[in-house]
């Protein structure tokens, strides 16, 4: 399938899953047995832990880790059956007699660490998988192998339980390859037109011409669309397809470089069933460019988390070819994968080498990979789908789309994340096979499977609760100084780098330049301190000249450490001709575990793998504290202020000396911030509140009455009820008593009861009173005569008929008080004599009422004004001549 057109095609697919090695005893020596379970149990129990809404109403049997024994456990539960469990060391089943609640029994003894985890052992009703439509299905042995095509049962990418949650929504794989028909009804509903390009004919659409077919069943392996009673079902099937048509043409290095870095931030996956020829005689990779592309591609593609290309290892095995010869898969940047047939064993094409990553069924053993086809006959066969798919270009998509399914259940992982992932994750297959070797990091690999077949509910399980990678550490030792011979004997050449770091391996490169004449007679080797070999090259046909400046790539030393001597080794296993080793290099990629990036006093794999914090950035939460500090003094790196008062922890600990644990270090109720920014008062000095009202002596004008403090209203009283500064404010504009003063003045000038209107209760208001009648408001004013007139407006308040209401008489007297005496009779003439009233009362005293006052015939006005004689003396007449 990977024909040799100068770049072969080949058809890739990688499974996750974890090694099989029997059933066995876990032991817990440590503290806690749920973080000594593998990630895939523990994420187990925290799912049952996290759905904790049935607890209450459980009425069964429960699932407990506990390190205290059987015998505590007897002695505390309440009655029922004990049974110790096989399985994990500290696991018990307790069944309880009762049939009541016991989660608050459970809860106690957790509290007083008896027992670690409870779960319910919940009685569930089990549901199929889920199982697409698509009428094409049953034949994808790939997928679900349940022997129907003759292999063995459950050879294949563990799938289906994924699927109940998970199909590659969100996520975009491109199939870079000869075209993909997007016109076909299988590829069309989850076809990206604006992510795809046709670089062979420099436009927008990929549509294969001709009989190019192979990227279109690649794009069905990895996306088809699923569950839509169409044709077939992709791993991913609800993932985005993009189709970049590349290898229909020449492609120089700069397209492949335009090719792999297309739309670098929406693709996510790059699949790519293609490379050098698999002849066994050719050792060719990627161009400076595309290497460069791919470089980008990691560091910045994706946002920052690293595009993933996928990568086919090689269909070369019978002409005895190596992935290794082969420079895009040797490329830590890109998951080779290589090829397995339905009964789990190495496909007759499937090259094996020390970079392949990841295994994934394919074709072998006389049976084929079902998916889409060109629609017409312009295809592998007449129809729309082909049954005959195969080689590690099948494989690869296959990959791509549980790559999918990863990224969908955990969108955050880097690049480096989803290669652990699957180093973790995938399952040995072949278990019997001599090439599986246990390396010192505890990984199974081998030069024919990489770390096993990839296994999708493994892989997708443990990428949802995964803990993120550590920063890589690049490590280089080299260019060796010294040619050495290689003698055309059996004997090994060895030279070494002793590596002084200690790093935690994931990929090597090796980079070597010999000269020899028949470079197929070569075997190449590189040893690591533990003593895991890397094949890099193995004898075959090969008649080439020299290995100039070649790059192996191993991923076999994953997890191992760096430190110690790294040995390459060469030999000649043919007779005839001898080399020289000219030079070589080591490079290390991995994660330093000895190392302080940002010396904050932690390792920088510790602040990833263990605290969280950021491995470059001495102080990750910025409260002025370095992490290693905060570990120390017990408080949270990742929060500025681990005990919530309102203060920096480093301000705590370096400038106010409190307690960053403890948000009230003296413990008087306020917090330390709320002292600190807001009362400022001292953070290690409890303040006091002597007279109970809730207020403390900084805020309270007056601690020892609970009446006054600042929640008090203001109180017209003299004081600062409410602790404003301001005395008695706000009752300069009231007047309670509508008596026409205001409150203050009454309180503050007048001293009068600002709630009585009559202070005095002399029937004045106070008001009238002040504004008025300039009185005192506060002594009571008299109407001693009784005549409704005070003595201050009556002119003479011993006589009820004198005061301003009363009538004015001829009197002498100024009887309405008005200032004027018998003002009215100024010009009146009662008895009508010729004088006027006043004049005769109080001038000539004469009677007003009387015209001949002295009664003499005369009229008083006669007398008076012609007579000029006296009124008040009779004039005689005593001749009564009437003179």
């Amino acid at each position: 399938m990977r024909t040799p057109i100068v770049l072969a095609l080949i058809i890739i697919l990688a499974p996750y899953g974890s090694s099989t090695e029997g059933t066995k005893i876990i032991d817990h020596s440590g503290d806690s047995i749920l973080e000594d379970l593998s990630p895939v149990v523990q994420s187990a129990f925290n799912r049952a832990m996290s759905d904790d809404s049935d607890f209450e109403a459980h009425r069964g049997a429960w699932i407990l880790l506990s390190n205290s024994g059987f015998e505590v456990l007897s002695q505390t539960l309440p009655a029922g059956q004990l049974i110790e469990l096989d399985w994990i060391k500290g696991a018990y089943l307790w069944s309880p007699n009762q049939k009541t609640s016991q989660l608050k029994a459970l809860e106690l003894l957790k509290e007083s660490s008896v027992v670690e985890v409870f779960i319910p052992d919940s009685v569930e009703r089990q549901t199929p998988r889920f199982v697409p439509n698509d009428p094409d299905y049953p034949d994808q042995w790939h997928l679900d192998n349940s022997g129907q095509s003759g292999g063995t049962i459950g050879e294949d990418v563990n799938i289906t339980s994924a699927w109940n949650n998970l199909n590659g929504s969100g996520v975009t794989i491109s199939i870079v390859d000869d075209g993909l028909d997007h016109n076909h009804p299988d590829i069309s509903p989850n076809y990206v037109p604006s992510l795809s390009y046709d670089f062979c004919s420099s436009d927008t659409d990929p549509q294969p011409v001709g009989n190019e077919a192979h990227g279109t069943a690649a794009g069905g392996v990895a996306g088809a669309a699923g569950n839509n009673g169409i044709d077939v079902v992709g791993a991913g099937f609800g993932a985005n397809l993009a189709g970049s048509r590349l290898i229909a043409c020449s492609s120089p290095d700069s397209l492949e470089a335009q090719a792999l870095s297309f739309m670098s931030q929406s693709i996510d996956i790059y699949s790519n069933s293609w490379g050098p020829s698999d002849d066994g005689a050719t050792l060719s990779g990627p161009g400076p460019l595309t290497l460069a592309a791919m470089e980008d591609g990691v560091y910045n593609g994706r946002g920052g988390l690293g595009n993933i290309y996928t990568w086919a290892a090689g269909n070369g095995l019978q002409s005895d070819d190596d992935s290794n010869a082969d420079g895009y898969t040797n490329s830590r940047f890109t998951i080779a994968v290589t090829a397995v047939d339905h009964n789990g064993e190495q496909s007759y094409y499937a090259e094996p080498g020390a970079n392949i990553l990841v295994s994934a069924p394919s074709n072998g053993a006389g049976v084929g990979i079902t998916t889409t086809d060109i629609v017409g006959s312009s295809g592998y066969t007449n129809g729309d789908t082909t049954s005959n798919f195969g080689g590690t270009s099948s494989a690869t998509p296959l990959v791509s789309g549980v790559i999918s399914l990863i990224l969908e259940a955990n969108p955050n992982l880097t690049w480096r994340d989803v290669q652990e992932v699957l180093v973790q994750s995938s399952r040995k297959n072949d278990f019997n096979d001599p090439s599986w070797m246990l390396n010192q990091g505890g990984h199974w690999f081998s030069h024919k499977y990489g770390f096993g077949v990839i296994d999708a509910g493994s892989a997708t399980d443990l990428a949802i609760n995964w803990t993120m990678l550590a920063p890589e550490t690049n490590l280089t030792y080299g260019p060796s100084s010294s040619p050495i011979a290689i003698p055309d004997t059996d004997d090994w050449v060895v030279s070494d780098f002793t590596v002084t770091e200690h790093l935690n391996v994931e990929t090597i490169d090796i980079i070597v330049d010999i000269t020899h004449p028949n470079r197929g007679d070569l075997e190449i080797e590189i040893v690591s301190p533990h003593g895991t070999v890397s094949t890099l090259r193995s004898p075959n046909g090969d008649n080439g000249e020299d290995i100039q400046d070649w790059s192996f790539g191993s991923v076999a030393h994953w997890g191992e450490s760096s430190n110690g001597t790294w040995s390459l080794r060469i030999r000649d296993a043919a007779s005839g001709s001898a080399g020289v080793l000219n030079t070589w290099s080591l490079i290390l990629h991995g994660i330093d575990t000895q190392s302080d990036h940002d010396g904050d006093g932690l390792l920088t794999v510790d602040e990833v793998g263990t605290y969280g914090t950021d491995p470059y950035v001495w102080d990750t939460d910025s409260d002025s504290l370095s992490d290693s500090s905060e570990l120390e003094n017990g408080t949270d790196p990742l929060s500025s202020d681990t005990d919530l008062d309102g203060l920096l922890d480093g301000i705590e600990i370096l400038i106010h000396s409190t307690d960053p644990l403890s948000p009230d270090t003296d413990g008087d109720g306020l917090l330390d911030g709320q002292e600190i920014m807001i009362y400022l008062s001292d953070p290690l000095s409890p303040d006091q509140d002597s007279d109970g009202d809730f207020y403390y002596e900084f805020e309270d004008c007056d601690d020892t009455n609970a009446l006054i403090n600042p929640g008090r209203p203001e109180v017209l009283n003299g004081l600062d009820d409410d602790c404003d500064i301001n005395v008695d404010e706000g009752f300069n504009f009231t007047d309670r008593d509508f008596d026409g003063l205001k409150d203050w003045n009454e309180f503050h000038v007048h001293q009068t009861d600002y709630l009585n209107s009559d202070t005095d209760g002399d029937g004045l208001s106070d008001g009238d009173e002040i504004l008025i009648f300039s009185t005192d408001p506060l002594v009571v004013d008299l109407d001693s005569d009784q005549d409704g007139r005070y003595w201050f407006e009556d002119c003479n308040d011993d006589d009820p008929l004198i005061s301003p209401d009363g009538a004015e008489f001829l009197d002498g007297i100024d009887n309405d008080c008005d200032n004027d005496v018998d003002e009215d009779f100024v010009n009146t003439d009662l008895d009508l004599d010729g004088v006027f009233d006043f004049e005769e009362f109080n001038i000539y005293l004469t009677n007003p009422v009387n015209p001949d006052s002295d009664g003499d015939g005369l009229s008083d006005g006669h007398e008076i004004s012609n007579s000029l004689t006296d009124p008040l003396s009779f004039d005689s007449d005593s001749d009564s001549d009437g003179f």
